[in-house]
């Protein structure tokens, strides 16, 4: 009998099938609900992700400061246009 794979929501980690970096939002059974700093949610198999390495955690930090700053210039060009 196999065992459940549990990850931790807030846990960021590698999805070998999307081949994308992602923030554990939820488990629900053998089913991850995977969320990048964009807002960019998927499903995948738990069995499918492993823990970032320090090259992909920098990724992960860098997409985050990214979608920051592109929602500042965002909300900044609304403001002008107005």
């Amino acid at each position: 009998m196999r065992q459940e794979t549990v990850c931790e929501p807030g846990a960021a980690v590698f999805d070998n099938a999307s081949l994308m970096v992602g923030v554990v939002r939820d488990q629900r059974g053998p089913m991850l609900i995977l969320i990048r700093p964009s807002g960019l949610c998927w499903q995948t198999r738990a069995i499918s992700v492993r823990p970032v390495d320090d090259r992909e955690r920098i990724q992960l930090a860098a997409l985050a400061r990214h979608h920051q700053q592109a929602r500042t210039l965002a909300k900044l060009r609304r403001r002008v246009s107005h």
